[in-house]
């Protein structure tokens, strides 16, 4: 057994899952393909500095892909561990900014300098997809410029009048830069003039200009570039599995429902219309409001909400407390923490349900997921309440995959991740990993950034999330890498993984095909003198050196399980109380054995 090497022109979906499509299956067939499960990480912080490319030294500002050659060379060793770490696919930050620097004249073709930003991209697909790892492709944004301590638009985008007009001075480490989507008047007049397709720039000589169609012929045209592609390139257009149209979309003062169930829908509807005239099995990543799944300071449309029960709080008075970054979690002296305890705990989003089958049939429910509670107190050095979080998360987490079930489309995480300033930010990675595993969501953690400095941080806003810290050493990848199904021969319904008693439990529902599960175990990390297995078959493969373990479940059953612990003896009891509730059936655990013992070479 070699590496895996998943086509992304293979895939396919099957309810809210991945799964591998056989170009050699007749239709009947194809839904019997084995279910996929992507665990990732963003390349983030690096590719939202010019030359927005993820691998580029911080002193440089543009690069050539010969340099970027040898940075590539150079930073190997992270790459190896992205596919060590048990990484299948990598968020690929895009920025439009790069694409279309200037008004594009023929929106049927790329910019020259979109041609040279993409071939950049290409050879780091290139080097990633060698590994085994697919790609999402990401058009970023963050607050609309870099003038503003954001990133993604051209200087052409933003709305430009008498009443709106650049800062004197660039934004930089700007830790409050969330609060601009409601405070900073640029921000929000360029956001719904994209959102409305109507931008005046007047430095730019543009007039009710179709902005936002800009942006989507644009997406269009990456597509068609890749697709494009010839002879050892080819297979770059193999590496994509999607495209993430639009990064934590805002609503900037606008109506909610409005914005989410009409602008946002037209978005996401133009985009699947361009990117379907080049090819018809990406997915289309689609992204609610930024702000459904937190507490908001500002009224929004509905009666009895959260926002409704804060409405006494005033949002500067906020902002003066210690050096705070957001405003989604509000803090007031007039709210104790037991009334917030007591506020609806109950999300929504206003995108459309009964979608159709052109955005369905390759659709993906793309989300994030960052507790503003955690990030808060790292700024203000309290320590986290890490038993909080575990008590109300589980509710949470199946309300975000439940709005993806609702509108037929697969759940991705696909940013999330933990602070470095924090003092428990083990403990906060640890337990944001058991919920994604107990929904079995697929995900990509904020971030992997190969410049990481002590002064800097993530050298963006002075975040501190990479996995990599100074000099490029791994942060908390015990925590990080865990086992886990990459693909499974039936419909997984259980995945449990206990970082203290290092005991792993998989569960495979339904028709078993004739293709093994493939298990990634870091056993390098957590079975250090090497792992014993207990399952429903006993036919196992174990291939140390790509970490991977090949399962052949039962065909007969109609349920299958394995369990991994730390090695032992043959003959050892399992201890049913480091096993979930599911694995502890009777009539299952009964099926399930020792098979073998791996010790670590």
């Amino acid at each position: 057994m070699s590496s895996i090497h998943l086509n992304g022109r293979d895939l396919a979906k099957k309810g809210s899952w991945f799964i591998i499509e056989n170009s050699d299956m007749d239709k009947s067939q194809i839904k019997d393909g084995r279910y996929v499960l992507f665990r990732g990480v963003n390349f983030g912080s690096r590719s939202k500095l010019s030359p927005y490319i993820p691998l580029t030294p911080l002193d440089k500002k543009a690069i050539s892909i010969s340099e970027l050659k040898k940075e590539i060379a150079s930073c190997s060793t992270q790459l190896d561990l992205l596919k060590e770490s048990g990484f299948n696919i990598v968020r690929l930050l895009v920025l439009w900014k790069a694409l279309e620097p200037e008004p594009n004249n023929d929106l049927d073709k790329l910019m020259p300098q979109g041609i040279e930003y993409l071939s950049l991209l290409k050879e780091i697909i290139k080097e990633l997809y060698s590994r085994g790892i697919m790609i999402l492709l990401d058009f970023h944004q963050d607050i609309a410029h870099e003038i503003l301590g954001g990133d993604g638009f051209p200087d052409w985008a933003l709305a430009i009048d008498k009443e709106t007009t650049l800062p004197e001075i660039p934004v930089r480490d700007n830790r409050r830069w969330q609060t601009y989507y409601q405070l900073n008047k640029l921000v929000k007049k360029t956001l719904q003039s994209f959102y409305n397709n109507k931008l005046t720039n007047e430095n730019a000589g543009l007039k009710d200009y179709p902005v936002r169609t800009h942006l989507e012929k644009t997406i269009g045209q990456t597509i068609k570039f890749f697709k494009s592609l010839k002879n050892e390139d080819e297979k770059c257009f193999s590496a994509i599995i999607g495209v993430d149209p639009f990064n934590e979309p805002h609503p900037v003062g606008l109506n909610k429902i409005k914005f989410e169930s009409e602008l946002l829908k037209e978005y996401y509807f133009n985009v699947n219309k361009e990117i379907r005239r080049y090819d018809d099995k990406i997915f289309l990543f689609i992204q609610p409001r930024v702000d459904w799944d937190v507490f908001s300071s500002e009224a929004i449309d509905e009666p009895d909400t959260i926002e409704k029960k804060l409405s006494k709080f005033d949002l500067r008075r906020f902002l003066k407390i210690g050096d705070m970054s957001l405003i989604k979690t509000p803090l007031d002296t007039n709210i104790t923490q037991r009334s917030l305890m007591e506020l609806p705990k109950n999300i929504t989003t206003y995108l459309p349900k009964n979608l159709p089958s052109e955005i369905t049939d390759r659709g993906v429910f793309s989300f994030h997921f960052y507790d503003t509670r955690s990030i808060m107190h790292a700024i203000l050095k309290i320590p986290d309440n890490i038993s909080s979080y575990k008590q109300e998360w589980p509710n949470l987490f199946k309300q975000l995959v439940q709005a993806a079930y609702d509108r037929d489309l697969i759940p991705f995480l696909t940013e999330f991740g933990g602070t470095h300033d924090s003092e428990r930010v083990r403990e906060y990675i640890d337990i944001s990993y058991e919920q994604l595993e107990s929904v079995l969501l697929n995900s990509t953690y904020w971030n992997y950034d190969l410049y990481n400095t002590k002064d800097k941080n993530d050298n963006w806003n002075l975040e501190n999330f990479s996995i990599l810290g100074p000099n490029r050493t791994p942060r908390h990848l015990d925590v990080i890498s865990r086992p886990y199904p990459m693909l499974s021969s039936a419909k997984p319904s259980l995945l449990y993984f206990d970082n203290t008693s290092k005991y792993t439990a998989i569960i495979i529902e339904g028709k078993v095909v004739d293709e093994p599960t493939i298990i990634f175990i870091p056993d390098h990390i957590h079975y250090k003198s090497g792992f014993s297995v207990w399952a429903t078959s006993d036919k196992i493969e174990w291939n140390e050196k790509e970490k991977l373990l090949s399962w052949f479940p039962k065909k007969e059953y109609n349920k299958n399980q394995i369990i991994i612990t730390t090695a032992k003896k043959d003959g050892f009891e399992l201890d049913e109380k480091n096993l979930p509730k599911p694995s502890r059936d009777a009539d299952l655990l009964s099926k399930t054995e020792f098979i073998t013992t791996f010790p670590r070479k």
